[in-house]
């Protein structure tokens, strides 16, 4: 849980532009996140429940994205953003894959900002 407090309270501090530079790094890791779910050489999957966790976030963080852009204020608040990104006690690996994506992108801004 600590992860996810610190991650709101850095989120919170960004500016605008910052978010939408976060979110759409994170959009595109999801992509390579949801590649997990895949069989291998295969048309299948094998973790559809996974697929569609992230297929969720996907719409979550694009709906945000848009909404951003718009500067529409009926948008999530950043804090329950944050949680409906990152907690997701149903599935406790892909929760921990999506805690360190997160924390790596906010290193990786933290260096070029």
């Amino acid at each position: 849980m600590n992860e996810v407090h610190q991650a709101i309270e850095t989120f919170g501090k960004y500016s605008p532009q910052e978010k939408l530079d976060l979110l759409v790094q994170f959009a595109h890791a999801l992509t390579i996140l949801a590649r997990d779910t895949y069989a291998v050489a295969e048309d299948g999957l094998t973790n559809p429940a996974r697929l569609r966790s992230i297929n969720e976030i996907q719409h979550r963080v694009t709906g945000f994205l848009m909404a951003l852009c718009k500067k529409d204020a009926k948008r999530y608040p950043d804090d329950v953003l944050v949680r409906i990104l990152l907690e997701h006690p149903e599935d406790l690996a892909l929760q921990r894959r999506l805690q360190e994506t997160w924390g790596r992108l906010i290193g990786q801004m933290a260096t070029t900002t």
